[in-house]
């Protein structure tokens, strides 16, 4: 019992300079995912948060969900003003600190415009969420075919339908006097008026994507932990793990085995970073 549970602290240890390795490299992405959701640890709600892209995997754990931690993991305040960062809209990646690109998940405002539906039954926010999921399938159908971009043409019909439904549904989102329904309304649709350009970068270039998806997908086997183990001893069990699930997640995403992987962090011998991308040249 005592081995086991000094395995894991030994692991991370050994995975410092993984960790620290790694941080170089990924500050120098061009387009970057993060995400963060709240586990538990200590009976205390603390946050594990996910850094990365298709190749790169990258975990912290925090004791409180907030501007602190984001300074702390030193990742965002890094990056230069030529990186994109795809997130779920928080203000936080707004502040004067940072000078990257931000670009807005779609994914979550069109779930936010289906509740709008789903409570008001108001057609504008239905015909908003139909022109994204629309104009996304025709880009997809696009770039199968080899395009990078929408014509001129196409990109200006887009926008004059946007900003029609747009002007539109602010109109019947002020109207909607209900205390229930109205405010959460407006703000859906005011944010979308505000940050307009970061959630519609996509339609003028194909490289960028639509969706958060990949880092709520990297999250999400954190959530069935949880379901599992009901909690992490302490924050610093939680850093432990995350170190550990940034070295095998990343080495999946380089199509390295996950079982090899683990032996040779076991035999004292793990991946290294320099390893890794190598592998991909």
């Amino acid at each position: 019992e005592g081995y086991i549970a000094k395995l894991q602290p030994r692991a991370a240890k050994r995975l410092r300079q993984f960790q620290n390795d790694l941080y170089a490299v990924l500050i120098l992405q061009k387009l970057l995912y993060w995400d963060d959701t709240v586990v538990m640890a200590d009976k205390k709600r603390i946050c594990l948060r996910f850094y990365g892209n298709e190749y790169i995997a990258f975990y912290v754990a925090h004791d409180q969900k907030n501007m602190k931690g984001i300074l702390e993991d030193g990742i965002l305040e890094a990056l230069t003003a030529e990186t994109r960062v795809m997130h779920d809209h928080n203000s936080i990646n707004y502040n004067k600190r940072f000078i990257f690109i931000n670009i807005e998940c779609n994914a979550h405002i069109q779930r936010d415009l289906q509740k709008i539906i789903d409570d008001t039954g108001h057609t504008e926010p239905k015909e908003l969420k139909d022109l994204i999921s629309i104009t996304i399938k025709e880009r997809n159908d696009l770039i199968k075919k080899g395009s990078d971009r929408f014509d001129d043409e196409y990109i200006k019909a887009f926008n004059e339908k946007l900003t029609d439904i747009l002007e539109r549904a602010m109109i019947r989102a002020n109207e909607n006097k209900s205390k229930y329904t109205g405010p959460f309304e407006r703000a859906v649709i005011s944010r979308i008026i505000s940050y307009r350009e970061n959630f519609f970068a996509w339609i003028y270039d194909f490289s960028i994507p639509t969706t958060n998806n990949l880092s709520e997908r990297s999250l999400r086997g954190v959530k069935t932990k949880m379901k599992v183990s009901g909690q992490f001893a302490s924050t610093d069990t939680a850093d432990n793990y995350a170190i550990i699930r940034t070295y095998v997640e990343t080495c999946r995403r380089n199509r390295i085995n996950e079982i090899e992987a683990l032996t040779r962090l076991c035999n004292g011998n793990p991946y290294t970073v320099e390893e890794i991308f190598s592998l991909l040249k």
